[in-house]
């Protein structure tokens, strides 16, 4: 990825949940300008239909421009929570493929970075929301520390996480809330698990549901392929008593592979979280709780 310069244009897009209002990302607009980017807004940023920004070829009209737009350096998503499959089908994939850029975004948005990664093979970079991750004054110092490497070009490594199986092993990171994932199962739009390090995430939801979905992840074309998987942050689950526990729920997903794994990595709905290259070329070893980024 090409240094992000000061003075360089970087566009603000909502593709998936709307904002209404511009005031919503005061704060990260003001950021973005601190660093020296000159933020553009999208065409269809502040439209609303229902809980999404316009429609869904409105949203993905504004993904198309931002990548078609050779003076826009870098794409950053406003907000998450819903509505990223829907735009999946309008997105112009060769267009993407010819004008590789970084695409920001968080939770729902992974949707359209892993549809990005399978159709056009870019990397993108999840972990970092406007709206998200400015709810209180100050961006988390861990955040702001990894998106200025970022746009440096810095390759970066981060220790984090437990071991639950032992393992080293190098691939591509794919990493994604786990609910936003299986939304895409049986898609044309989900990803080839061959030789892949896979993290998930999730948050608010019910122990069996997670079960389920993590099932449901096992039941996948070449899983049996997975290079390794890593957990990360399952926050705020909700169980009954015959539920089980989290734990549980990865203990079942894991019978009959081998593949080393971590838990409790620092990613998901947390205040602070590391960002990641989804896409990248990394290295895994599960024994020192090691994800050393090689190349994006």
């Amino acid at each position: 990825m090409q240094k992000i310069k000061t003075g360089d244009k970087v566009a603000i897009i909502a593709p998936c949940a709307q904002i209404g209002e511009i005031s919503k990302i005061e704060k990260a607009v003001t950021y973005l300008k601190s660093l020296g980017l000159v933020p553009v807004f999208g065409e269809n940023l502040l439209k609303i239909k229902r809980y999404m920004a316009g429609s869904d070829r409105e949203r993905a009209q504004d993904i198309n421009t931002a990548f078609a737009e050779p003076d826009i350096k870098a794409i950053f998503c406003a907000r998450a929570a819903a509505g990223g499959t829907r735009v999946l089908p309008h997105i112009d994939y060769e267009l993407v493929q010819r004008n590789k850029k970084p695409l920001f975004g968080f939770c729902d948005n992974a949707a359209i970075q892993l549809a990005l990664y399978q159709k056009s093979g870019l990397t993108s970079f999840n972990g970092f929301g406007l709206t998200y991750d400015f709810r209180s004054d100050k961006l988390d110092s861990q955040i702001a520390a990894d998106l200025k490497a970022i746009l440096n070009g810095k390759i970066y490594q981060i220790n984090s996480g437990t071991t639950l199986r032992s393992g080293s092993v190098e691939g591509t990171l794919l990493c994604a809330n786990l609910s936003v994932l299986m939304r895409m199962a049986g898609t044309p739009y989900f990803p080839d698990l061959s030789n892949k390090i896979l993290l998930v995430e999730d948050v608010h939801e019910k122990v069996y549901r997670i079960d389920l979905m993590l099932q449901q992840l096992k039941q996948q074309p070449n899983i049996n392929k997975l290079a390794g998987v890593i957990f990360g942050q399952f926050t705020d689950a909700e169980s009954d008593a015959e539920d089980g526990s989290v734990d549980d729920c990865f203990a079942d997903f894991l019978a009959g592979t081998s593949f080393p794994v971590l838990k409790a990595f620092n990613f998901g709905h947390t205040p602070s979280r590391r960002i990641l290259p989804l896409g990248a070329k990394v290295a895994f070893n599960a024994d020192a709780c090691l994800l050393q980024i090689l190349d994006y």
